[in-house]
């Protein structure tokens, strides 16, 4: 009881020495406890996390042409004076996100799905809607007005931080998980901003159509985000409409002071890549391959694997382990035994360690105890000197018995990639194809011949039916095959 009262009183100085803040968008006063000039400063740190994390398209024109919109929302927006960034990041994911203090990003899988400038502002404007709303602060203040007292711990050991890092990351997600009142508060917005910057304000909610016919295939590029605390898709193309008239009509819009610009965002999109780039690896079956760093790994059977920028993640469908493969950040030269040397240096010592021969690659083998909270996890390190590089294989679970002997077998398989087909693979590309007399979506996916997209995808990436007539001159978004 005491100890419930001591907090209380803290909190009541908290919220009397930061005060309230006005909300920019609302007019109402909240309290929050990140101060505007702390929001920016975390972005900024956060900018770089997404940055790595997901990579940014290389493209200037594509980074010129989505700055160019965003700019000219933010300037409409009730935040015109933050420093405001757009950046449109690596994945094939269908997403778009914004962190605290202007920085905003789309994957290039959204930008392959819009059809038209005036739909990427609508999207664009529901995610300046959650900085200038401030939701993320929002959430920041309630997460940390819920931790106050709890103390943060540290859950795994220094030699496993990056599974600590994976962890926090994670938390800082569910964070800016908004509620559906704040998206929908962004999706009205949205439509102001989009209005406001002279765009057709009805374009967003085809989108919003897209969304549904996605979810109802199951597309697994629709990143369960936009669609777990965002309104249905049908609920969003109602208001998005009602609120596109209101604007209209409150700004006296017609039909030519609004831009809708299709032409424009398809030739800016021309020539993306298109769904996963097989460069930077990928999965068939249960083997891993890394085109650029020439190597393959067979990895536990039915474990699913998935792809970062900085990592290589598979975990076991019951979630009892996890493996995660990683280059080490050390001086060139430095080898497998020198490197577990230095952790141990670092308080990082190896219950064992034994030198091991994977297939003609020098390594180390390491079993660590990691302290978790209320219990002590098993580790398993692969140290692997391979073409010049050091590699870090790590496992973790509860049940050694059982995993280290899949684990240990996994990180035994890496092995040097000589298969020139995957060697030699490229991403698909999003290509630009006007329609002739008689096409018909089957029969361009047929001519395509990708495996990867059918002419039901085509039909969800160009907003028609399968077996819809086609315009002849129609300019249509078709997947050219890579590999």
């Amino acid at each position: 009881m005491e100890k419930a009262i001591r907090w209380g009183l803290i909190l009541l100085m908290l919220v009397a020495v930061l005060g309230c803040a006005r909300n920019p968008v609302t007019g109402r006063r909240e309290i929050v406890l990140v101060s505007e000039s702390e929001e920016i400063a975390m972005g900024l740190q956060a900018d770089g996390q997404a940055r790595e994390e997901y990579g940014v398209v290389e493209d200037p024109r594509l980074q010129n042409y989505l700055q160019a919109v965003g700019q000219k929302l933010a300037a409409v927006s009730h935040r015109p004076n933050l420093e405001w960034h757009f950046t449109v990041v690596d994945s094939p994911i269908v997403n778009a996100f914004a962190i605290p203090g202007g920085y905003v990003y789309f994957t290039r899988g959204i930008l392959a799905h819009l059809n038209s400038e005036a739909e990427l502002a609508g999207i664009m404007g529901h995610e300046i809607g959650h900085v200038t709303a401030r939701h993320s602060v929002r959430q920041i203040t309630r997460a940390q007005l819920a931790q106050l007292g709890l103390g943060a711990g540290q859950i795994l050991s220094p030699a496993f931080g990056q599974f600590s890092g994976l962890a926090e990351q994670s938390v800082g997600l569910l964070f800016l998980r908004f509620s559906r009142e704040d998206e929908r508060e962004s999706d009205r917005l949205g439509v102001e901003y989009s209005a406001r910057g002279a765009y057709d304000p009805r374009e967003v909610s085809n989108f919003f159509e897209v969304l549904g016919r996605m979810s109802a295939a199951s597309d697994r590029q629709t990143i369960p985000g936009w669609l777990s605390t965002h309104p249905d898709p049908p609920e969003r193309v109602q208001a998005t409409r009602g609120y596109a008239s209101e604007w209209i009509a409150s700004l006296e819009l017609t039909e030519e002071r609004m831009v809708v610009n299709r032409d424009n965002h398809l030739r800016s999109i021309d020539g993306m890549v298109f769904g996963d780039n097989p460069r930077e690896g990928f999965a068939e079956g249960g083997r891993f391959f890394h085109p650029e760093l020439q190597l393959q790994i067979v990895f536990p059977q039915a474990w699913r694997i998935e792809n970062t920028k900085s990592a290589v993640i598979a975990l076991d469908p019951q979630q009892g382990a996890q493996m995660q493969l990683t280059l080490v950040d050390a001086p060139q030269g430095t080898t497998a035994a020198e490197y577990v040397r230095n952790l141990a240096a670092r308080g990082t010592v190896p219950e064992s360690a034994r030198d091991l021969n994977v297939n003609g690659n020098r390594a180390v083998l390491a079993l660590y105890q990691i302290p978790a909270e209320g219990r002590t996890l098993a580790g398993m390190g692969a140290f692997i000197e391979f073409r010049n590089r050091l590699i870090q294989i790590l496992g973790v679970t509860a049940d050694a018995q059982r995993f280290f002997p899949i684990m240990e077998e996994s990180m035994r398989s890496l092995d040097r990639l000589t298969d020139q087909r995957i060697l030699q693979s490229q991403p698909d590309r999003l290509r630009l194809y006007t329609a002739r007399a008689g096409d018909t979506l089957t029969a361009i996916a047929a001519r395509l011949n990708n495996p990867r997209v059918d002419a039901d995808q085509l039909a969800i990436l160009n907003r028609v039916a399968v077996n819809q007539a086609i315009t002849p001159g129609r300019q249509l978004k078709t997947v050219e095959r890579g590999y």
